[in-house]
């Protein structure tokens, strides 16, 4: 089943609320599927929801009535998830010894690290990405959108969207592959 956002699905959705309070209401679920997909693991999805809805509380006015109403918030989302990112991904490498210190909910403590160290290096992987693959991939694979979604959503053309995805997977494959050999050395 491809999860479509209601704001695509949805013609009626992408007027443009009269609120702030009305946007979250409307749209606050799919920012925060949205800031989860594209934040990744461990990321503070309450804290980038708030910001977002922080920056259509003062941008509701500028909103163009002729622009899509969720590919406005869309991006709004990607930037704020993308700062966010970058100031976690400083303080993660202040903090490297994260993963050692996290508690095993599994019973083998062994496969438990292993599984949190796959995460984290597919992660990083996905951070190497430009911005501009990385949310293409994040909301096709992970998100599991369709192109066609993809492209509405982010106002691209259908055939810049398979191109993005396509270098995107080459590109993840590359880093997660160059990972591992550094891992391995």
């Amino acid at each position: 089943m491809v999860l479509v956002p209601k704001a695509v699905a949805d013609p009626a959705a992408n007027t443009p609320p009269a609120s702030c309070e009305q946007a979250f209401r409307d749209h606050g679920q799919d920012v925060a599927r949205w800031a989860r997909q594209l934040g990744g693991a461990d990321f503070d999805v309450e804290d980038a929801v708030q910001e977002v809805f922080l920056v259509v509380n003062k941008r509701l006015s500028e909103f163009r009535p002729d622009a899509r109403f969720s590919s406005w918030l869309f991006e709004v989302t990607r930037k704020i998830v993308a700062n966010h990112r970058r100031r976690q991904r400083w303080r993660f490498w202040q903090n490297d010894d994260v993963l050692a210190r996290m508690p095993s909910p599994l019973g083998d403590p062994v496969a438990e690290i292993e599984r949190q160290q796959s995460v984290a290096r597919f992660y990083a992987a996905l951070d190497r990405l430009p911005d501009k693959y990385r949310t293409v991939i994040v909301l096709y694979e992970l998100e599991g959108l369709s192109a066609e979604a993809i492209a509405e959503l982010r106002n691209l053309k259908l055939g810049t969207v398979r191109v993005h995805l396509s270098r995107a997977r080459e590109q993840l494959v590359a880093q997660y592959q160059r990972l591992l050999k550094r891992e391995e050395s």
